[in-house]
C-alpha cells in the first residue's frame, strides 16, 4: 500500500504543478499580451500522466498477471483513466487558443476604427480648411477694410455703434431690455455683405458642431475657428448668436466669451452668457 500511496501523493503534486501553471499563464502582467501555453509543458504533463496511470496499474495489479495475454484489459484500464484527462487538458488549450485569437479580433477592430476615425478627420479637415478659407476671403472682402481716415475697421465701427447703448441695457432688466436689443442688434447685420460673411462663419461654425467628432476635437478645430477671425469678428458672431435661440445655445457650448474681452459687447449679459469671465471696473 505504501506504492499506491506514495503514486497518489505524486498524481496530487503533478495535477496542483499543472493547476498553478494554468493560473500563472491565464494572468495578464502590466496588461501584457495573453501568451498561448508552452506546446513542451503542455506534451510533458500528458505525457507524465499517462506513465502515472501505468505506475498506478502496476501497483494495483497482481503479480501473477500476464500483460501480454491480457493487453485489451491494460488498454482499457489505462485509456479508461487517461482519455478523459488527455481530452480534458485539450479543451484547456483550446480554449486558451480562442481566448487568444478573440483578442487579437478585438484589437484587429479596434486598429480599423482608429484607421476609419483618422480617414474620418482627415476628410473634415479639407472640407472645414476650404469652409475657414471662404470665410477668410469674404471677411477680408468686408469686414477687414478701414474707411478713408480712419483707423477703425468696418467690425470694429459696427461694435463701437453696438456699444452706445450699454448702458441703457445694463441699467435694465435682462427681460426688459430684450425686445429693445434685439432690434439694436439687427440693424447692424442689415447689409447684404454682412450677411454674406457671417453666413459663411455660420457654415464653419455648423460644420464643426455638426461633426460626429469627439468633444475635444470640436474644441481644437473651434479655436481654429477662433484663431482665424479678428477679436471683433468673434464679438459680433457672439452678439448676433444671443439674438438667435437655437444658435446661441449651439455656441455657448464653446465658451467663446471668453475669448474676447468682456466690454467689447453690446450688453454685459451676453459676455456672462457665453463665458465671459472679466467684469468692468
Amino acid at each position: 500500500m505504501s506504492l499506491v500511496v506514495i503514486g497518489l501523493v505524486v498524481l496530487q503534486i503533478l495535477t496542483s504543478g499543472v493547476a498553478l501553471y494554468l493560473f500563472k499563464m491565464s494572468r495578464r502582467e502590466n496588461n501584457s499580451e495573453i501568451r498561448p501555453y508552452d506546446q513542451f509543458y503542455v506534451g510533458l504533463v500528458a505525457c507524465a500522466f499517462g506513465l502515472s496511470m501505468l505506475f498506478v496499474f502496476h501497483v494495483f495489479v497482481s503479480p501473477e498477471f500476464d500483460v501480454s495475454e491480457n493487453l485489451g484489459q491494460v488498454g482499457d484500464f489505462v485509456g479508461g483513466l487517461t482519455n478523459p484527462v488527455l481530452s480534458f487538458i485539450a479543451l484547456i488549450v483550446l480554449l486558451r487558443t480562442t481566448l487568444i485569437q478573440t483578442e487579437e479580433a478585438r484589437k484587429t477592430s479596434s486598429i480599423m476604427l482608429e484607421q476609419q476615425q483618422l480617414m474620418k478627420e482627415e476628410r473634415f479637415e479639407s472640407t472645414f480648411y476650404k469652409l475657414l478659407e471662404r470665410y477668410e476671403v469674404a471677411a477680408g472682402t468686408y469686414l477687414r477694410l478701414t474707411l478713408p481716415n480712419d483707423n477703425l475697421t468696418h467690425a470694429q465701427r459696427m461694435l463701437q455703434r453696438l456699444r452706445k447703448r450699454r448702458a441703457e441695457f445694463d441699467g435694465m432688466d435682462l427681460k426688459k431690455a430684450l425686445p429693445l436689443l434685439k432690434p439694436h442688434i439687427k440693424s447692424e447685420f442689415q447689409l447684404d455683405k454682412i450677411k454674406k460673411t457671417y453666413a459663411r462663419a455660420w457654415k464653419v461654425f455648423d460644420f464643426i458642431d455638426g461633426s460626429g467628432l469627439p468633444e475635444d476635437r470640436k474644441q481644437y478645430y473651434f479655436s481654429v475657428f477662433n484663431d482665424a477671425m479678428e477679436p471683433s469678428e468673434m464679438a459680433l458672431l457672439i452678439t448676433r448668436a444671443f439674438t438667435l435661440k437655437k444658435r446661441r445655445k449651439k455656441l455657448r457650448q464653446y465658451k467663446p466669451g471668453r475669448l474676447v474681452k468682456f466690454q467689447i459687447f453690446a450688453c454685459s449679459a451676453i459676455g456672462m452668457y457665453f463665458g465671459g469671465m472679466v467684469k468692468e471696473s
